[in-house]
């Protein structure tokens, strides 16, 4: 199979009520500059181009065990990277993303590493992942990193069911998703009560750390996530494990007891900001 035979599948039904107005985050909140200094591992990203990722990347890429011919979809591909290393791989990816800025930084991407020497073993297109465009029962692995928490419930709820969709039986969708809204809603107050004491001031919102924060629509908490899966129709396992390296927290003794917290249940349930997830489809 080569991957400009993908196309609309003319038999797929319409997701969408055509009477219920669209809800989303705009697309263009996605921007170059978002992509390049707000998006995490955009430091990766402009030293290496994808060769080397962020550990949220990484490790779903480590967990999909990828096998050559594997065919792969990278739902929300973002800058590319995903797409770059499952080709280097052996797999045929695929990305998809609603943000022009992205399609233009990822087909930028792979163009650049792959010089096409791999000729049609990666695709990049624009795509709203309520629809996908591809036929039912195609992918092996569906990537969605990072992805959750940028969808409205319902949007949501109709991408995983298109994700499951476009799975083939034994398939498997693979999420990371941020923040935990337990760590938000109970981590978060301790530890900006001992960064207060050690004279670090944090805003009472965790939110107002980061500037695109206003992009998440949809944070989860583990059993949130859960419930959405099921739902879709899938199999799910779900943990936290953190990807933070707290490179920026000066006192190795801190660093350590965050990497604790993190760690080990039951306190990281509160203290891990980090989901991951994987779906399997087991039937139709």
């Amino acid at each position: 199979m080569v991957l400009s035979e993908f196309q609309l599948d003319p038999g797929k039904k319409q997701m969408i009520d055509p009477e219920e107005k669209p809800i989303s985050v705009p697309s263009s909140e996605y921007t170059q500059e978002y992509y390049e200094t707000g998006c995490d591992g955009h430091k990766e990203y402009n030293q290496t181009q994808g060769k080397i990722l962020p550990p949220r990347l990484q490790m779903p890429l480590d967990l999909a065990g990828l096998n050559k011919n594997d065919i792969v979809l990278d739902f929300g591909c973002g800058r590319g990277e995903i797409v770059y290393q499952s080709t280097i791989q052996g797999a045929k990816a695929i990305g998809i993303d609603y943000s022009t800025a992205s399609i233009l930084i990822a087909r930028t991407t792979l163009e650049n590493n792959l010089q096409r020497r791999n000729g049609e073993s990666f695709l990049i297109s624009q795509s709203n992942g309520e629809n996908l465009p591809f036929p039912s029962d195609t992918f092996d692995v569906v990537f969605m990193l990072d992805v959750v928490e940028h969808l409205y419930p319902k949007q949501l709820a109709r991408s995983l069911n298109e994700t499951k969709r476009v799975l083939k039986i034994g398939g498997k969708a693979i999420i990371h998703t941020m923040p935990n809204l337990w760590y938000y809603y109970y981590g978060y107050p301790i530890y900006r009560t001992f960064q207060n004491v050690r004279g670090m001031k944090l805003p009472t919102n965790p939110r107002l750390r980061w500037t695109h924060s206003h992009t998440h629509v949809n944070e989860q908490t583990p059993t949130s996530l859960r419930k959405a899966l099921l739902k879709a129709g899938f199999s799910t396992r779900i943990w936290l494990m953190s990807t933070q390296k707290y490179s920026d927290e000066g006192n190795r003794f801190v660093r350590a007891v965050m990497v604790l917290l993190t760690k080990y249940k039951p306190l990281n349930y509160i203290f891990c900001n980090d989901i991951f997830a994987i779906g399997i489809k087991n039937s139709e």
